[in-house]
């Protein structure tokens, strides 16, 4: 058995959320006799072709594209066949050979969003410092108020001396990890003095319904509007591409998981922890 096709086993005997894809990425180069590294540009342009009568739109190739790109990752890194890939290739080059296509992002009303202004106006005035702190979590991280609500002590990890790593659990049961400072963390812990949950209330978590009634509650007091959870991350996700960030990377922060928005999870780009955690808050 020649050193490719072991790697080509190696590579589609990992099991996770990118088998079925790549399967097709090793199928096509073994039936064309490509190498793993030229493989992929010829995958690419093959993927814009027809397909049975249909074409493939451009979120299911760059998921198909960034299934290859992964496992291409793992040869250079990881792989019996590594030392010598690095030998004759360098990996940067090889997958920025490849782009993906381009996505329009999903329209976002701007009554959707709120201003830094009214962020901080809300954030300032509000008198309950349980809303605050939640309010001041959602806008500073972009999760979701189900996935702030259920995040565990247990969740929490050191990342250095300013961040802590905080383990989300999104739909389906799909994990990443969020960064937030310390400082911030201990405070919200110090307020709810939480044993299980790093939000919790006579030893329960906090309901998602009332929260979310209590933050439109106090927004509409302060700023004279209605502001829901989901609006915090909306404005979150705005000002990060506003100030020129990666939309790839906004939405593997997000943890978005359908297709078209998927897909950006898996480029080369991403948000260090000081760029994803957004300071907007009173210092």
């Amino acid at each position: 058995m020649s050193e490719q096709t072991n790697l080509f086993e190696e590579l589609s005997g990992i099991q996770d959320a990118y088998k079925i894809d790549v399967k097709q990425f090793i199928d096509f180069m073994k039936e064309r006799h490509l190498h793993l590294v030229e493989g992929l540009t010829a995958y690419a342009l093959w993927l814009e072709k027809e397909h049975d009568g249909k074409y493939y739109s451009p979120s299911t190739i760059n998921r198909k594209i960034a299934a290859a790109k992964n496992r291409i990752r793992y040869a250079f890194k990881h792989s019996s066949s590594a030392a010598k890939l690095r030998e004759k290739y360098q990996l940067a080059e090889v997958l920025k050979g490849v782009k993906l296509k381009k996505i329009e992002s999903l329209s976002v009303p701007l009554d959707k969003v709120l201003s830094v202004e009214e962020i901080q106006q809300l954030i300032n005035e509000t008198k309950d410092i349980t809303i605050k702190l939640m309010v001041m979590f959602l806008i500073s991280t972009g999760v979701q108020i189900s996935e702030m609500l259920a995040i565990r002590l247990s969740d929490l990890h050191p990342a250095d001396d300013i961040f802590y790593e905080i383990r989300i659990i999104g739909k389906s049961g799909r994990k990443r990890i969020i960064h937030a400072k310390k400082k911030f963390i201990d405070r919200i812990h110090e307020h709810f003095n939480g044993i299980v949950f790093l939000f919790e209330h006579d030893g329960r978590p906090y309901s998602r319904i009332a929260t979310t009634n209590r933050i439109k509650y106090e927004s509409f007091v302060i700023i004279g509007r209605s502001v829901s959870a989901i609006q915090l991350r909306h404005t979150w996700a705005l000002i990060q591409i506003q100030k020129g960030k990666p939309i790839s990377a906004v939405a593997a922060v997000l943890g978005h998981s359908d297709p078209g928005l998927t897909v950006r999870m898996y480029s080369d780009d991403t948000l260090e922890p000081h760029e994803a955690f957004l300071d907007l808050h009173e210092k």
